[in-house]
């Protein structure tokens, strides 16, 4: 599991240091590289969204409704397994945590810093990555 107090520093850290769309934008990067490390766990739709999320946060591709359509597409994968509101299994959970990285803008205050605490939430049931996640959290 990830340290929460390394995990609210971090966060703490990033959201003084830069204004919102810049935090939002420092999140995702941080978030697509957890994601690289459980990939295998991700159902094909949900490959192809991370695909896209990457292109978007770290090469600079695409637009933001590409975002948009993985988000979408994902939420329909959900919604077909019946799992739309309970998280029921570690693809869930993965699905859930890539959905955080599916927006290209912060829909309010304090959206990026929740949805890297949701993330977190989710990443620690895929198994425990702790010592990559605060690697990352270096960069």
């Amino acid at each position: 599991m990830i340290d929460r107090v390394d995990l609210d520093a971090y966060l703490a850290r990033v959201v003084y240091c830069f204004d919102s769309h810049e935090a939002h934008a420092i999140f995702a990067r941080f978030m697509c590289r957890c994601l690289v490390l459980v990939e295998h766990m991700l159902p094909n739709v949900g490959r192809r969204a991370l695909e896209v999320a990457k292109g978007f946060w770290l090469d600079g591709l695409g637009h933001s409704d590409s975002l948009l359509s993985a988000r979408l597409d994902c939420w329909g994968y959900l919604d077909a397994k019946g799992h739309s509101i309970d998280v029921r299994d570690q693809e869930d959970a993965a699905i859930r945590a890539l959905l955080c990285v599916l927006y290209a803008e912060p829909e309010s205050e304090d959206f990026s810093t929740e949805a890297v605490r949701w993330f977190a939430s989710m990443f620690d049931r895929l198994g425990d990555y702790s010592n990559e996640m605060a690697r990352l959290m270096e960069m």
